[in-house]
């Protein structure tokens, strides 16, 4: 003898699948697109260390052009002097 058909269906179902099955398959696809999102757009930390980087560079070299200005340094080539003949 089969139960009796209750009148409302709590579950009502979208060509035979559950809303509860229709939730899981989108959060799936959110979580998969995060991922291929994280994997292939560059990292800002990474775009942050090169922009540090750069600038630390451009410092360095200002620093060196203001001191060979003062004169204090000098740059030339020299020639080797332990050359042995």
């Amino acid at each position: 003898m089969r139960p009796p058909r209750p009148d409302h269906q709590e579950d009502e179902r979208i060509y035979g699948t559950h809303p509860g099955d229709i939730g899981v398959i989108v959060i799936a696809a959110l979580c998969t697109l995060a991922l291929i999102m994280i994997l292939v757009m560059p990292s800002p930390i990474a775009k942050y260390e090169a922009a540090q980087a750069a600038a630390e560079k451009a410092e360095r070299q200002k620093a060196i052009d203001k001191a060979v200005a003062s004169g204090v340094v000098t740059v030339g080539i020299l020639p080797n002097k332990q050359q042995h003949h």
